[in-house]
């Protein structure tokens, strides 16, 4: 499987905990928007070397540059399907660049939108 991915908050804590289910789509490239970057970095007691690790996964992968656009889709997606910011600026983000969010979150799966590719636990 491979390609471009965009891949939310939930596949990078799935990939870093070696999740099978993500081995297929290694040598796929993913992106990722800032939202994501914030939340791994961010996550309650984690560990200076954990961050390294997030720090180093995240370098080997491509970071959206935020632009109106995707604000124009959040703000729209968030009207329409009643969704947390993170959320629907991961979702907008995927919706603007066209391709697939790789998630395993299920709260993306109402979001009409957006090509999605739902990973099970």
């Amino acid at each position: 499987m491979n390609g471009r991915y965009f891949a939310d908050t939930s596949t990078f804590i799935y990939l870093l905990d070696k999740h099978p289910a993500l081995e297929v789509l290694l040598e796929s490239e993913w992106i990722f928007s800032f939202i994501t970057e914030i939340e791994l970095q961010s996550k309650p007691n984690i560990k200076p070397d954990e961050i390294a690790i997030v720090k180093e996964v995240l370098l080997a992968c491509k970071k959206v540059i935020h632009i109106d656009a995707i604000n124009e889709i959040t703000i729209q997606l968030k009207r329409k399907y009643s969704i947390k910011l993170p959320d629907a600026l991961i979702a907008a983000s995927a919706i603007m660049l066209d391709i697939p969010l790789i998630t395993f979150d299920k709260g993306f799966s109402k979001i009409n939108e957006l090509d999605l590719i739902l990973l099970e636990p």
